[in-house]
């Protein structure tokens, strides 16, 4: 009975990222996936999460072990996407924090949630993980606590150093003609005022 469960829920979690990856295409094609977020995106995403939610609640963190690679990667981009889901996101930061102890999931998965929460949170993040497009309209790191510092906390996660992120993160968004339409302090007065809606700030 536990098994016939445990793969209902890796079927659901697989179906919801491929919503997510069908909607993100469709929004690509109609051009309307650089022009802020889209409110289709956000209703999925909130469904998502509270799908999600559910399945935390019923069997913890859908892990590799317990859910399979596929499904418990699936439940980690679902996660990430949860920004209308600030309380999900974060009472998941440190349930994520036990199991990467534990040697349960990596370490980098925790660092890119922590940035992620600081990003939303309009706070300087720790591993530089998170992207937007500066004020001269340049796909860079969000604002950083401790640049001298930030390859050495990022080596302790298992990333990469940060420049050669940049660098691929840049090379990717002129592949994918990924740029910002608005001007930065419009956008960034536009996330302060989403944010206050959604319960980050």
């Amino acid at each position: 009975m536990i098994n016939k469960r445990i793969d209902e829920i890796k079927i659901e979690l697989l179906k919801m990222y491929q919503k997510d990856l069908m909607l993100r295409d469709e929004l690509i094609k109609s051009g309307d996936l650089y022009l802020g977020y889209h409110p289709k995106m956000e209703q999925l995403h909130q469904e998502n999460s509270e799908k999600l939610e559910k399945i935390i609640y019923e069997i913890g963190w859908p892990t590799v072990e317990k859910t399979g690679e596929e499904a418990s990667f699936a439940a980690w981009v679902i996660l990430q996407n949860a920004i209308s889901n600030p309380t999900l996101q974060r009472i998941s930061l440190p349930l994520l924090m036990e199991l990467a102890n534990q040697g349960e999931i990596y370490p980098s998965e925790v660092a890119v949630l922590f940035d992620r929460i600081c990003y939303f949170e309009l706070r300087p993040q720790k591993y530089g993980t998170q992207f937007d497009f500066d004020e001269d309209g340049n796909l860079n790191p969000w604002e950083i606590e401790d640049v001298k510092n930030v390859d050495v906390y990022r080596q302790g996660v298992g990333l990469p150093p940060l420049n050669e992120t940049i660098k691929r993160m840049q090379e990717v968004a002129k592949k994918t003609n990924e740029m910002s339409t608005k001007p930065y302090k419009d956008r960034i007065n536009e996330r302060k005022e989403w944010a206050k809606k959604v319960g980050w700030i």
